[in-house]
């Protein structure tokens, strides 16, 4: 392989290398939403099974309409506390993203500054030898 496509062939893999970190870094954030998930299903299952063993023991509607307040004011907390957790996940998924995509970016500039930096030296280097090579027959 010659000097310039080992350096094309490290660029591409270096290309590649980028693709498949942004690939993890987004399966581990869908991963931990999917976990924030789960813990809010699971709490959410919980609550319900106190709430209907509460309900088996009231007895007069005073106590009905108390237990209902209540599990309504409960369920509106459980449910704002559940978008709070889902943005705030997705804020921290963003800013990783955002933040894994601005060093491979770096990183991929710095390849590609090697890459341009190689061609411009293999380049100076055959318009050296041509020149000597033409100063030679003028020459001869």
């Amino acid at each position: 392989m010659t000097q310039p496509q080992a350096e094309l062939f490290d660029l591409y893999r270096a290309g590649l290398k980028t693709a498949a970190d942004l690939m993890k870094t987004s399966l581990e954030s869908a991963e931990r939403l999917q976990n924030q998930q789960l813990v809010a299903i699971r709490s959410a299952i919980d609550q319900q099974s106190k709430s209907v063993s509460e309900l088996s023991r009231v007895k007069t509607l005073d106590e009905l309409l108390t237990l209902q307040s209540r599990m309504a004011g409960a369920q509106f907390e459980r449910a704002m506390s559940l978008w709070s957790d889902l943005f705030q996940a997705a804020g921290e998924n963003q800013r990783n993203w955002l933040n894994e995509t601005y060093a491979l970016t770096a990183r991929a500039t710095e390849e590609a500054a090697k890459f341009a930096a190689a061609a411009t030296t293999n380049s100076g280097t055959r318009q050296a030898a041509k020149g000597s090579q033409q100063e030679h027959r003028r020459s001869a």
